[in-house]
């Protein structure tokens, strides 16, 4: 009996550190949060992104670190920008109660003195349109998508944030990303575009 009562506290004292309280909520502004009891070795996180010109979304949730952290206590900021698509988002993860009450604020669109090599449009064949990068956006990308896999065939160029360029050493399943500091230093000529809101769904590990 003894026995029994010593294994039942020390699982309960080992659950009750490994499970966390965050706030939970999604909507554009999410302003009525609550406070749930996440499952055994989830974290907080608390995320805002912006679509484009389909507006901003702002979610808070128990995730796991795989699920949508890319680094843990720190705010990780993904941008990207092509001819004719710009998303972003930013992530904070962290791994105490409420540690996730706070709303990140929407990052920066305005122009940057950054210029990088895309498509003006997904039907595009020449790749040689120059968009101009705003906000957190301080490298040039490439990203070769190996043939077969459909509509998302072909390359990507554009603008990234330091965070995206960071992405392949935290996630080395995502090959042929390739990122290089200054204007105009990602040239390619006849590379397909396919979507990018395709290439930042690859980028971030789901926006639930």
């Amino acid at each position: 009996m003894e026995l029994i009562l010593t294994i039942f506290f020390t699982f309960a004292l080992f659950y009750t550190a490994d499970t966390l309280q965050c706030y939970t909520c999604e909507s554009d502004e999410c302003s009525g949060t609550t406070l749930e009891m996440c499952s055994g070795g989830e974290v907080c996180s608390t995320m805002t992104t912006v679509f484009g010109h389909l507006g901003t979304r702002v979610s808070k949730a128990c995730t796991t670190r795989e699920e949508t952290c890319v680094f843990m206590d720190a705010t990780t900021k993904i941008s990207i920008s092509g001819g004719y698509s710009h998303t972003s988002n930013s992530v904070y993860c962290c791994s105490t109660d409420g540690c996730n009450k706070n709303t990140l604020p929407v990052l920066s669109d305005k122009p940057n003195k950054l210029q990088c090599y895309t498509c003006k449009s997904k039907e595009d064949q020449v790749c040689n349109t120059i968009v101009q990068c705003v906000g957190v956006e301080d490298h040039c990308f490439k990203h070769t998508v190996p043939a077969g896999d459909g509509s998302n065939d072909g390359r990507h160029l554009g603008c990234a944030s330091a965070d995206v360029c960071r992405w392949p050493e935290t996630a080395p399943s995502t090959p042929n990303f390739n990122c290089c500091e200054g204007s105009l230093c990602n040239k390619a000529m006849g590379m397909g575009l396919s979507s990018l809101p395709l290439l930042l769904g690859l980028l971030i590990i789901s926006l639930v």
